[in-house]
């Protein structure tokens, strides 16, 4: 079977990035044994975004999104195109000549494989920055890192990693999980929860050394947020993750239990935006549990959460 591809690059603001990284993505699809066709995805840029993609880079297709919905946008494009496989990256991501067919290569070998990531280094000094990810629970929230201890030994070894925001994807079980949920918007924890959610039914996803990318890191985000209103936003979204998708009444309670702690902890500490970031939740608090009676009705559940938590433990 001749499996296809597609490759979206998600861009808003972001002509300049375009430019230094839309060469390399064209020389990986040249160079890979699958068909990949690459498609630049919009949200409502306001800069020339689009004339720098027609007039420099003909061959790919320019689509701009109905709104700009960060990540969320992804979804209704996806459902749009008929690709076995989509690779999400952002416009801040350049990536070696190779980088795609290890990670379809990944994809393919194991029928319960959702997604495949990358070895992302940093965009300047080439130093390892991860994909190869846990998620483990600490203080009562979600807590997901590259940086776990011994991950320096398992930089180059192929195997389980636990959440990506860029990579491979297979095309429909990404429909069947609905995408991205836009209950984070705008934006950080998305990625967690789709990936929690895949492995909640049973599949998996694999890092792949051998597929590079360089990153410069929420270049657009930065820009639009700051770092405290990313701070923000990351803990008003890290609770919602927990009152949306766990389901084990041991880690339900402790995080309850935890919660008087946070908040006298943010007191102490001069923590603003993660006391903001927990009011902010506090408000989609209905949302968030609309969301959760709705899965647990809908969406079947093959590992518990101490069993996905168990295999992020395995990474070690």
């Amino acid at each position: 079977m001749a499996f296809t591809c597609r490759i979206i690059v998600l861009n808003f603001n972001g002509r300049a990035l375009l430019e230094r990284c839309l060469p390399s993505i064209q020389i990986a699809a040249t160079n890979s044994r699958y068909a990949c066709k690459i498609t630049v995805l919009d949200n409502r840029s306001a800069d020339n975004s689009e004339e720098v993609v027609t007039s420099r880079f003909p061959e790919i297709e320019y689509v701009t999104s109905r709104a700009n919905r960060v990540f969320c946008s992804y979804n209704e494009y996806v459902a749009s195109i008929s690709e076995d496989f989509v690779i999400l990256l952002n416009n801040d991501i350049r990536v070696d000549e190779d980088f795609i067919d290890p990670l379809l290569d990944g994809l393919i070998q194991d029928a319960d494989s959702f997604f495949t990531a990358p070895r992302s280094l940093n965009w300047e000094t080439a130093e390892y920055e991860g994909c190869r990810s846990t998620l483990e629970m600490r203080f009562g929230l979600l807590w997901g890192t590259s940086r776990f201890r011994g991950y320096e030994k398992r930089i180059h070894e192929f195997g389980l990693t636990m959440q990506t925001g860029f990579g491979a994807f297979r095309r429909e079980r990404f429909l069947e999980l609905g995408g991205f949920d836009d209950l984070y918007l705008p934006g950080t924890v998305e990625d967690a929860d789709l990936c929690f959610r895949a492995y909640r039914r049973g599949w998996k996803g694999y890092y792949c050394p051998n597929s590079i990318v360089y990153h410069m890191g929420q270049a657009s985000f930065k820009k639009a947020f700051g770092d405290s209103g990313i701070r923000r936003l990351n803990r008003r979204n890290l609770y919602l993750f927990m009152w949306k998708n766990i389901r084990s009444p041991y880690i339900v309670i402790h995080h309850v239990l935890m919660i008087p702690l946070h908040l006298i902890k943010y007191a102490l500490f001069g923590q603003k935006d993660f006391f903001l970031g927990f009011m902010d939740a506090v408000k989609a608090l209905d949302v968030a549990l609309a969301k959760r009676r709705e899965a647990a009705s809908q969406e079947p559940s093959h590992l518990p959460d101490e069993a996905i938590f168990a295999a992020s433990r395995s990474l070690r």
